[in-house]
């Protein structure tokens, strides 16, 4: 079998990159090591954040709208909700790393946002109890991604675009040729002209010259039933906060599943 990229792994990187080339109109072929679905991966689970004032690095925030577009042209053509608007909260000391960056971007590049000071963030969010000293940024153009939906989505749209997705058929190896490049399987030997990793934690396997560099850790995250104003923690919009230990995220309360937080860990 013969097509235009090979495109290995199918997890939230892997899905998409099948979709948008599929729909562009290139041939492709989809190797994924597990069964579909699968919950093996580091996109599992019912929300990632999504926001534009990246506290990482102002020249993210292109990337950002140009990906906020795009989930929205998803949701259209798929006819599934992927992406749910809150609005997004980020707090902390005014010289941490968090509200300097994320002030940054959104003054760079001329985001909708408001900045909120200790007594207003007070007054607005009054769940959390605030420290004297701290800024909060409040952007309306920020939520949360349903991954696990957001994959599915993307495959198959993938194979209404003419997509050829296997599951449960790892790569064993991959080789250049005169042509592209050849990726065998156990069911068989595949050539491309391009091929595409999105291996995940498995990349070291395909790509020995990364492997000294990678390592997996896991990210231990939380679920809790709010004693009381549950309406409240609904209502809230996504947030991060930089403490002196560390940062934190977190998410609206959903009734079905309750509130989730978390320590950012940067892999």
């Amino acid at each position: 079998m013969a097509v235009d990229v090979i495109v290995a792994g199918l997890g939230a990187h892997g899905s998409a990159a099948a979709y948008h080339l599929a729909k562009r109109g290139a041939s492709v072929l989809g190797l994924e090591r597990f069964a579909r679905g699968h919950t093996l991966g580091s996109s599992g689970g019912l929300s990632r954040i999504i926001r534009l004032a990246y506290y990482e690095h102002p020249d993210y925030v292109p990337l950002l709208r140009r990906a906020w577009d795009l989930w929205r042209e998803l949701e259209r053509s798929s006819g599934e909700t992927l992406l749910t608007q809150t609005g997004g909260l980020y707090a902390g000391a005014p010289a941490g790393e968090l509200m300097s960056g994320s002030l940054a971007s959104a003054r760079t590049h001329r985001l909708a946002h408001e900045v909120l000071d200790a007594a207003a963030l007070r007054r607005r969010f009054p769940l959390f109890e605030w420290p004297d000293g701290w800024i909060g940024l409040h952007e309306e153009q920020a939520g949360w991604l349903a991954p696990e939906r957001a994959i599915e989505t993307h495959l198959r749209e993938a194979e209404r675009h003419g997509a050829t997705l296997r599951f449960a058929e790892p790569v064993e190896r991959w080789e250049p040729t005169n042509d592209g490049v050849r990726v065998t399987t156990a069911a068989g030997g595949y050539d491309a002209q391009r091929l595409v990793i999105a291996a995940g934690a498995w990349l070291g396997r395909l790509v020995p010259l990364l492997a000294p560099h990678l390592w997996v850790e896991r990210n231990v995250l939380f679920w809790l039933e709010p004693r009381a104003e549950r309406d409240a923690f609904a209502k809230l919009p996504v947030y991060i906060v930089e403490e002196p230990t560390g940062f934190f995220y977190g998410f609206p309360y959903d009734v079905a599943h309750g509130l989730k937080v978390a320590a950012l860990h940067h892999g």
